[in-house]
Protein backbone atom coordinates (compact mmCIF):
# COMPACT_ATOMS: atom_id res chain seq x y z
CA UNK A 1 0.00 0.00 0.00
CA UNK A 2 2.92 2.28 0.89
CA UNK A 3 4.08 1.77 -2.67
CA UNK A 4 0.80 2.69 -4.17
CA UNK A 5 -0.11 5.90 -2.46
CA UNK A 6 3.88 7.00 -2.65
CA UNK A 7 3.22 6.10 -6.89
CA UNK A 8 0.22 8.36 -6.72
CA UNK A 9 1.99 10.92 -4.99
CA UNK A 10 4.83 11.60 -7.00
CA UNK A 11 2.82 11.49 -10.26
CA UNK A 12 0.05 13.60 -8.77
CA UNK A 13 3.33 16.12 -7.98
CA UNK A 14 4.94 16.18 -11.20
CA UNK A 15 1.56 17.31 -12.77
CA UNK A 16 1.41 19.95 -10.17
CA UNK A 17 5.25 21.18 -10.99
CA UNK A 18 3.87 21.08 -14.70
CA UNK A 19 0.83 23.15 -13.46
CA UNK A 20 2.87 25.10 -11.09
CA UNK A 21 4.90 27.88 -13.82
CA UNK A 22 1.58 29.36 -15.42
CA UNK A 23 -0.16 29.59 -11.91
CA UNK A 24 2.89 31.38 -10.77
CA UNK A 25 3.47 33.72 -13.98
CA UNK A 26 -0.59 34.53 -13.85
CA UNK A 27 -0.05 35.29 -9.73
CA UNK A 28 3.00 37.59 -10.65
CA UNK A 29 1.22 39.27 -13.76
CA UNK A 30 -1.46 39.93 -11.34
CA UNK A 31 0.28 41.13 -8.67
CA UNK A 32 2.31 43.41 -10.54
CA UNK A 33 -0.54 45.12 -11.69
CA UNK A 34 -2.31 46.17 -8.57
CA UNK A 35 -1.31 49.75 -7.59
CA UNK A 36 -0.07 48.48 -4.30
CA UNK A 37 1.22 44.75 -4.30
CA UNK A 38 2.10 44.35 -0.68
CA UNK A 39 -1.75 45.80 0.31
CA UNK A 40 -3.46 43.32 -2.29
CA UNK A 41 -1.53 40.19 -1.15
CA UNK A 42 -2.24 41.42 2.14
CA UNK A 43 -6.41 41.55 1.87
CA UNK A 44 -5.87 38.44 0.11
CA UNK A 45 -4.56 36.75 2.66
CA UNK A 46 -6.62 38.15 5.79
CA UNK A 47 -9.56 37.03 3.10
CA UNK A 48 -8.24 33.41 3.47
CA UNK A 49 -7.41 33.03 6.94
CA UNK A 50 -9.55 35.32 8.79
CA UNK A 51 -12.49 34.35 11.27
CA UNK A 52 -14.73 33.62 7.75
CA UNK A 53 -13.17 32.96 4.87
CA UNK A 54 -13.89 35.39 2.68
CA UNK A 55 -15.88 33.69 -0.46
CA UNK A 56 -14.73 37.75 -2.87
CA UNK A 57 -11.83 37.57 -1.68
CA UNK A 58 -10.15 33.74 -2.20
CA UNK A 59 -12.47 32.88 -4.80
CA UNK A 60 -9.52 32.32 -7.00
CA UNK A 61 -7.96 30.16 -4.33
CA UNK A 62 -10.91 28.24 -4.68
CA UNK A 63 -11.53 28.09 -8.06
CA UNK A 64 -7.78 26.95 -8.27
CA UNK A 65 -8.82 23.80 -6.17
CA UNK A 66 -11.55 22.50 -8.25
CA UNK A 67 -9.75 23.67 -11.99
CA UNK A 68 -6.52 21.74 -11.00
CA UNK A 69 -7.90 18.80 -10.43
CA UNK A 70 -10.39 18.49 -13.13
CA UNK A 71 -7.51 19.43 -15.26
CA UNK A 72 -5.26 16.56 -14.23
CA UNK A 73 -7.71 14.01 -13.48
CA UNK A 74 -7.22 12.51 -17.44
CA UNK A 75 -3.89 12.22 -17.06
CA UNK A 76 -3.69 10.64 -13.84
CA UNK A 77 -6.80 8.15 -14.34
CA UNK A 78 -5.54 6.88 -17.76
CA UNK A 79 -3.42 4.26 -16.79
CA UNK A 80 -5.37 2.92 -13.43
CA UNK A 81 -7.30 0.70 -15.67
CA UNK A 82 -3.93 -1.07 -17.62
CA UNK A 83 -1.46 -2.89 -15.68
CA UNK A 84 -2.16 -1.53 -11.93
CA UNK A 85 -5.58 -3.80 -12.15
CA UNK A 86 -2.81 -6.88 -12.38
CA UNK A 87 -1.56 -6.12 -8.93
CA UNK A 88 -3.07 -7.38 -5.84
CA UNK A 89 -4.77 -3.81 -5.06
CA UNK A 90 -8.76 -3.12 -4.26
CA UNK A 91 -10.69 -0.89 -6.28
CA UNK A 92 -11.24 1.58 -3.06
CA UNK A 93 -7.44 2.07 -2.42
CA UNK A 94 -6.83 2.67 -5.92
CA UNK A 95 -9.51 5.02 -5.90
CA UNK A 96 -8.58 6.55 -2.65
CA UNK A 97 -4.54 6.46 -4.50
CA UNK A 98 -5.81 8.45 -6.99
CA UNK A 99 -7.81 11.24 -4.66
CA UNK A 100 -4.20 11.70 -3.06
CA UNK A 101 -2.64 12.60 -6.61
CA UNK A 102 -5.24 15.08 -6.95
CA UNK A 103 -4.68 16.26 -3.87
CA UNK A 104 -1.15 16.79 -4.74
CA UNK A 105 -1.66 18.35 -8.01
CA UNK A 106 -2.45 21.28 -6.12
CA UNK A 107 0.98 21.60 -5.42
CA UNK A 108 1.08 25.56 -6.37
CA UNK A 109 -1.87 26.58 -4.60
CA UNK A 110 -1.06 24.81 -1.36
CA UNK A 111 2.67 27.20 -1.70
CA UNK A 112 0.19 30.00 -1.90
CA UNK A 113 -1.90 29.28 0.79
CA UNK A 114 1.14 28.60 2.97
CA UNK A 115 2.58 31.83 1.85
CA UNK A 116 -0.67 33.54 2.77
CA UNK A 117 -0.63 31.78 6.39
CA UNK A 118 2.36 33.03 6.80
CA UNK A 119 1.53 36.54 5.54
CA UNK A 120 -1.38 36.57 8.12
CA UNK A 121 0.37 35.02 11.30
CA UNK A 122 2.80 38.08 10.22
CA UNK A 123 -0.52 40.33 10.92
CA UNK A 124 -0.84 38.54 14.04
CA UNK A 125 -4.16 36.78 13.41
CA UNK A 126 -4.92 33.17 14.06
CA UNK A 127 -4.70 30.59 11.02
CA UNK A 128 -5.39 27.51 12.38
CA UNK A 129 -9.39 27.36 11.98
CA UNK A 130 -8.53 28.51 8.48
CA UNK A 131 -5.87 26.04 7.50
CA UNK A 132 -8.65 23.33 8.15
CA UNK A 133 -10.82 25.07 6.13
CA UNK A 134 -8.74 25.25 3.17
CA UNK A 135 -7.86 21.61 4.07
CA UNK A 136 -11.39 20.63 3.72
CA UNK A 137 -11.58 22.80 0.69
CA UNK A 138 -8.51 21.43 -1.18
CA UNK A 139 -9.81 17.53 -0.51
CA UNK A 140 -13.71 18.64 -1.81
CA UNK A 141 -11.78 19.66 -4.77
CA UNK A 142 -10.08 17.11 -6.03
CA UNK A 143 -13.13 14.71 -4.52
CA UNK A 144 -15.43 16.36 -7.27
CA UNK A 145 -12.91 15.53 -10.05
CA UNK A 146 -12.86 11.56 -8.97
CA UNK A 147 -14.02 9.24 -12.03
CA UNK A 148 -16.29 7.59 -10.58
CA UNK A 149 -19.31 5.53 -10.97
CA UNK A 150 -21.57 8.24 -8.56
CA UNK A 151 -19.60 10.77 -10.05
CA UNK A 152 -22.80 13.75 -9.49
CA UNK A 153 -23.62 12.15 -5.87
CA UNK A 154 -19.81 12.96 -5.20
CA UNK A 155 -20.16 16.30 -7.07
CA UNK A 156 -23.38 17.31 -5.06
CA UNK A 157 -21.43 16.47 -1.73
CA UNK A 158 -18.55 17.86 -2.53
CA UNK A 159 -19.91 21.60 -3.47
CA UNK A 160 -22.01 21.32 -0.25
CA UNK A 161 -19.02 20.05 2.08
CA UNK A 162 -17.24 23.58 0.55
CA UNK A 163 -20.01 26.05 0.78
CA UNK A 164 -20.61 24.71 4.66
CA UNK A 165 -17.25 25.44 5.34
CA UNK A 166 -17.30 28.86 3.88
CA UNK A 167 -20.43 29.77 5.43
CA UNK A 168 -20.38 28.08 8.71
CA UNK A 169 -18.29 28.82 11.96
CA UNK A 170 -15.31 26.81 13.28
CA UNK A 171 -17.99 24.69 15.28
CA UNK A 172 -19.22 23.21 11.79
CA UNK A 173 -16.08 21.81 10.57
CA UNK A 174 -17.41 18.75 11.76
CA UNK A 175 -20.35 18.88 9.02
CA UNK A 176 -18.06 19.18 5.87
CA UNK A 177 -15.99 16.77 6.68
CA UNK A 178 -18.68 13.98 7.58
CA UNK A 179 -19.63 15.17 3.98
CA UNK A 180 -16.20 13.73 2.22
CA UNK A 181 -16.37 10.81 4.44
CA UNK A 182 -20.01 10.31 3.18
CA UNK A 183 -18.20 10.69 -0.56
CA UNK A 184 -15.21 7.95 -0.02
CA UNK A 185 -18.23 5.80 1.00
CA UNK A 186 -20.91 6.61 -1.90
CA UNK A 187 -18.41 6.67 -4.75
CA UNK A 188 -18.47 3.92 -6.07
CA UNK A 189 -15.03 2.14 -8.26
CA UNK A 190 -13.07 4.19 -10.80
CA UNK A 191 -15.09 4.34 -14.42
CA UNK A 192 -12.96 2.79 -17.54
CA UNK A 193 -11.49 5.86 -18.78
CA UNK A 194 -12.21 6.23 -22.50
CA UNK A 195 -9.30 6.46 -24.92
CA UNK A 196 -8.77 9.84 -26.21
CA UNK A 197 -9.36 10.48 -30.20
CA UNK A 198 -6.66 11.52 -32.07
CA UNK A 199 -7.06 14.46 -34.79
CA UNK A 200 -8.32 13.25 -37.68
CA UNK A 201 -6.29 14.09 -40.93
CA UNK A 202 -9.59 14.87 -42.90
CA UNK A 203 -10.96 17.43 -40.36
CA UNK A 204 -11.12 21.27 -40.43
CA UNK A 205 -8.59 23.36 -39.21
CA UNK A 206 -5.88 20.92 -40.23
CA UNK A 207 -3.12 23.94 -41.08
CA UNK A 208 -3.35 25.39 -37.93
CA UNK A 209 -2.77 21.56 -36.33
CA UNK A 210 0.26 21.01 -38.13
CA UNK A 211 1.07 24.61 -36.68
CA UNK A 212 0.73 24.15 -33.25
CA UNK A 213 2.18 20.69 -32.90
CA UNK A 214 5.32 22.18 -34.57
CA UNK A 215 5.41 24.92 -32.18
CA UNK A 216 5.44 22.87 -28.82
CA UNK A 217 6.65 25.25 -26.84
CA UNK A 218 7.72 27.91 -28.98
CA UNK A 219 4.41 29.33 -27.54
CA UNK A 220 5.57 30.00 -24.34
CA UNK A 221 8.82 31.87 -25.36
CA UNK A 222 6.68 34.06 -27.64
CA UNK A 223 4.74 35.16 -24.63
CA UNK A 224 7.53 35.37 -22.28
CA UNK A 225 9.17 38.27 -24.75
CA UNK A 226 5.79 39.54 -24.84
CA UNK A 227 5.04 40.02 -21.48
CA UNK A 228 8.79 40.92 -20.73
CA UNK A 229 8.09 44.04 -22.52
CA UNK A 230 4.69 44.76 -21.26
CA UNK A 231 6.45 44.52 -17.70
CA UNK A 232 9.44 47.18 -18.68
CA UNK A 233 6.54 49.54 -20.36
CA UNK A 234 4.60 49.26 -16.94
CA UNK A 235 7.59 49.87 -14.81
CA UNK A 236 8.54 52.93 -16.75
CA UNK A 237 4.90 54.23 -16.77
CA UNK A 238 4.95 53.50 -12.84
CA UNK A 239 7.94 55.41 -12.06
CA UNK A 240 7.68 58.46 -14.55
CA UNK A 241 5.20 61.33 -14.39
CA UNK A 242 4.06 61.37 -17.60
CA UNK A 243 1.07 64.04 -19.03
CA UNK A 244 -1.81 61.79 -20.91
CA UNK A 245 -0.78 61.82 -24.41
CA UNK A 246 3.21 61.05 -23.52
CA UNK A 247 1.11 57.90 -21.39
CA UNK A 248 -1.09 56.95 -24.35
CA UNK A 249 2.22 56.91 -26.86
CA UNK A 250 4.30 55.14 -24.06
CA UNK A 251 1.45 52.11 -24.11
CA UNK A 252 0.94 52.10 -27.78
CA UNK A 253 4.65 51.81 -28.05
CA UNK A 254 4.71 48.94 -25.01
CA UNK A 255 2.07 47.17 -26.96
CA UNK A 256 2.95 47.30 -30.08
CA UNK A 257 6.23 46.16 -29.45
CA UNK A 258 5.24 43.31 -27.89
CA UNK A 259 2.56 41.98 -30.34
CA UNK A 260 6.17 42.39 -32.55
CA UNK A 261 8.01 40.32 -30.09
CA UNK A 262 5.34 37.38 -29.73
CA UNK A 263 4.91 37.03 -33.81
CA UNK A 264 8.34 37.39 -34.52
CA UNK A 265 9.16 34.21 -32.13
CA UNK A 266 6.59 32.35 -33.09
CA UNK A 267 7.52 32.87 -37.20
CA UNK A 268 11.13 31.67 -36.51
CA UNK A 269 10.20 28.37 -34.27
CA UNK A 270 7.47 27.59 -37.36
CA UNK A 271 9.95 28.67 -39.93
CA UNK A 272 12.63 26.08 -38.90
CA UNK A 273 10.28 23.10 -37.39
CA UNK A 274 7.13 23.54 -40.40
CA UNK A 275 9.36 23.38 -42.98
CA UNK A 276 7.78 23.63 -47.18
CA UNK A 277 5.02 20.50 -47.14
CA UNK A 278 4.95 19.49 -51.21
CA UNK A 279 1.94 17.29 -50.35
CA UNK A 280 -0.16 20.36 -49.23
CA UNK A 281 0.46 21.56 -52.27
CA UNK A 282 -1.88 18.54 -53.74
CA UNK A 283 -4.56 19.82 -51.56
CA UNK A 284 -7.44 22.27 -52.61
CA UNK A 285 -5.48 25.21 -51.12
CA UNK A 286 -4.32 28.25 -53.05
CA UNK A 287 -1.01 30.20 -52.32
CA UNK A 288 -3.52 33.11 -51.16
CA UNK A 289 -5.45 30.49 -48.80
CA UNK A 290 -2.02 29.16 -47.25
CA UNK A 291 -0.81 32.88 -46.31
CA UNK A 292 -3.70 33.61 -44.94
CA UNK A 293 -4.54 30.70 -42.78
CA UNK A 294 -0.54 31.90 -41.49
CA UNK A 295 -1.18 35.20 -41.31
CA UNK A 296 -4.29 34.24 -38.92
CA UNK A 297 -2.70 31.47 -36.84
CA UNK A 298 0.06 34.59 -35.83
CA UNK A 299 -2.61 37.57 -35.31
CA UNK A 300 -4.47 34.48 -33.42
CA UNK A 301 -1.76 34.10 -30.67
CA UNK A 302 -0.80 37.59 -30.42
CA UNK A 303 -4.49 39.28 -30.10
CA UNK A 304 -4.83 38.67 -26.80
CA UNK A 305 -1.86 40.58 -25.57
CA UNK A 306 -3.46 44.01 -26.61
CA UNK A 307 -6.60 42.60 -25.20
CA UNK A 308 -5.17 42.46 -22.15
CA UNK A 309 -3.85 45.73 -22.11
CA UNK A 310 -6.52 47.27 -23.04
CA UNK A 311 -8.88 46.02 -19.74
CA UNK A 312 -6.26 48.66 -17.54
CA UNK A 313 -5.18 51.21 -20.23
CA UNK A 314 -8.42 51.38 -22.76
CA UNK A 315 -8.12 52.94 -25.91
CA UNK A 316 -4.22 53.30 -26.18
CA UNK A 317 -3.79 49.91 -26.72
CA UNK A 318 -6.93 49.22 -29.20
CA UNK A 319 -4.84 51.42 -31.60
CA UNK A 320 -1.80 49.35 -31.77
CA UNK A 321 -4.66 46.52 -33.08
CA UNK A 322 -4.27 48.45 -36.42
CA UNK A 323 -1.21 47.06 -37.39
CA UNK A 324 -1.76 43.51 -36.04
CA UNK A 325 -2.88 42.74 -40.20
CA UNK A 326 -0.40 44.38 -41.42
CA UNK A 327 2.45 42.60 -39.27
CA UNK A 328 1.01 38.99 -38.80
CA UNK A 329 0.91 39.01 -43.22
CA UNK A 330 4.57 40.26 -43.83
CA UNK A 331 5.00 37.96 -41.43
CA UNK A 332 3.50 35.16 -43.25
CA UNK A 333 5.74 35.91 -46.28
CA UNK A 334 8.91 36.11 -44.23
CA UNK A 335 8.09 32.93 -42.89
CA UNK A 336 9.17 31.36 -46.65
CA UNK A 337 12.12 33.23 -46.51
CA UNK A 338 14.08 32.27 -43.13
CA UNK A 339 14.67 29.14 -43.70
CA UNK A 340 16.86 30.18 -47.20
CA UNK A 341 17.94 32.98 -45.41
CA UNK A 342 17.79 33.57 -41.98
CA UNK A 343 18.56 37.16 -42.31
CA UNK A 344 14.89 37.80 -42.85
CA UNK A 345 14.33 37.47 -39.37
CA UNK A 346 15.96 40.85 -38.19
CA UNK A 347 14.14 42.31 -41.99
CA UNK A 348 10.87 41.67 -40.29
CA UNK A 349 12.07 43.02 -36.58
CA UNK A 350 12.80 46.37 -38.49
CA UNK A 351 10.03 46.23 -40.56
CA UNK A 352 7.50 45.62 -37.63
CA UNK A 353 9.28 47.96 -35.84
CA UNK A 354 9.00 50.88 -38.01
CA UNK A 355 5.22 49.74 -38.06
CA UNK A 356 5.22 50.13 -34.22
CA UNK A 357 7.41 53.79 -34.35
CA UNK A 358 4.99 55.45 -36.34
CA UNK A 359 1.73 54.64 -34.81
CA UNK A 360 3.34 55.29 -31.44
CA UNK A 361 4.10 59.23 -32.67
CA UNK A 362 2.01 59.62 -35.48
CA UNK A 363 -1.42 57.61 -34.56
CA UNK A 364 -3.63 58.83 -37.55
CA UNK A 365 -1.35 56.42 -39.37
CA UNK A 366 -3.27 53.56 -38.54
CA UNK A 367 -5.68 53.86 -41.32
CA UNK A 368 -2.12 53.81 -43.87
CA UNK A 369 -0.74 50.50 -41.67
CA UNK A 370 -4.71 48.66 -42.68
CA UNK A 371 -4.11 49.87 -45.95
CA UNK A 372 -0.96 48.46 -45.94
CA UNK A 373 -1.54 44.78 -45.82
CA UNK A 374 -2.74 44.37 -49.11
CA UNK A 375 0.63 44.90 -50.33
CA UNK A 376 1.60 42.74 -47.79
CA UNK A 377 -0.22 40.32 -48.89
CA UNK A 378 0.40 40.11 -52.36
CA UNK A 379 4.17 40.19 -51.71
CA UNK A 380 3.39 36.70 -49.11
CA UNK A 381 1.87 35.33 -51.48
CA UNK A 382 4.21 36.22 -54.60
CA UNK A 383 7.15 34.48 -52.73
CA UNK A 384 4.82 31.40 -51.45
CA UNK A 385 4.34 30.87 -55.20
CA UNK A 386 8.27 31.03 -55.98
CA UNK A 387 8.74 28.44 -53.36
CA UNK A 388 11.23 25.66 -54.20
CA UNK A 389 9.77 23.28 -52.14
CA UNK A 390 11.02 20.04 -53.52
CA UNK A 391 15.04 21.58 -53.32
CA UNK A 392 16.89 20.40 -50.16
CA UNK A 393 18.63 22.17 -47.50
CA UNK A 394 21.30 20.90 -46.04
CA UNK A 395 20.61 22.56 -42.49
CA UNK A 396 17.02 19.67 -42.70
CA UNK A 397 19.87 17.19 -41.62
CA UNK A 398 20.42 18.76 -38.36
CA UNK A 399 17.08 18.40 -36.60
CA UNK A 400 14.06 20.48 -36.30
CA UNK A 401 15.50 22.83 -33.01
CA UNK A 402 18.90 23.39 -35.16
CA UNK A 403 18.62 27.26 -36.70
CA UNK A 404 19.72 26.87 -40.33
CA UNK A 405 22.25 29.99 -39.27
CA UNK A 406 24.07 27.37 -38.12
CA UNK A 407 24.32 24.64 -40.82
CA UNK A 408 27.03 23.87 -43.51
Amino acid sequence: MKALFRFHLRAGVRMGLRASAGVFAALTIWTILQSDPAAAASSVARAAFGRRTEISGAALFIALSFLLPAWAVGRLSSGLNGWLRHLPISSTNNRRGLMLALISVQLPLIVMLVGGALLALSAGNSVTAGAVRWCIILMAGAAASLPVERKRIVVALAVVAVFTTLIGSSWWLALPVALLSITDVVSGPIRMTPRKKRWGSTRRLLHFRIAWRALDAGVFVAYGASFAAIGLGWLFLRNNDLPEKAANAAIRFTTGLAMVFCISSLTSALAIRRSPWSLARSFPWSATQRVVQDALFLAGHALPIPLLVAIRTGMPALVSLTILPFVSLAAAGYLRQIPDEPRYTYVLLCEASLAVALITLLPWTAVAWILMSIPALRRAVRWEQRQKITRWSDWQLLGPDTSPRNAG
